[in-house]
């Protein structure tokens, strides 16, 4: 019997990967906030990487919408892709539980598209679309 409880909760645990993997292709990471052409702040742990696979140093638009991958010190949160449309008003929705949510593992992943939602408290934040390889999505506490 113990031997079942301990399969099934090993069952529990690979389910919610396994449906976060195969998600819609849309899935993005949050790099930082610009404000002009300054970071404010670009998240610790996330390297914008080049074409030639050196570090995007710049902060302007240009640069950063050239980036093709992106490389994580620690995981980073999986988010629906808002692109360049304004982001949802939750100013008067009740706080929400705090479950588990995908996430995405150290390493380096390629960049298909870079996204640019507006804040209303101004400066934008960079999203990165990112392709997401299942071996690669966790599930992190927040």
């Amino acid at each position: 019997m113990k031997a079942f409880h301990r399969c099934l909760l090993a069952a529990a645990a690979v389910l919610p990967l396994s449906v976060f993997a195969q998600a819609d292709a849309g899935q993005c990471i949050v790099a930082g906030r610009l404000n002009g052409a300054q970071w404010a702040p670009k998240f610790a742990g996330v390297q914008l990487l080049g074409g030639n696979g050196q570090a995007v140093a710049s902060a302007d638009k240009k640069s950063v919408s050239a980036v093709k991958q992106v490389k994580l010190a620690r995981p980073a949160l999986l988010s629906r892709c808002d692109g360049d449309k304004p982001l949802f008003d939750a100013d008067n929705e009740p706080a929400g539980k705090k479950e588990p949510v995908p996430s995405l593992a150290a390493g380096v992943f390629d960049v298909e598209a870079v996204g640019y939602p507006k804040l209303r408290t101004g400066g934008e934040l960079v999203e990165l679309r990112v392709r997401v390889p299942a071996d690669k999505v966790t599930v992190s506490s927040r």
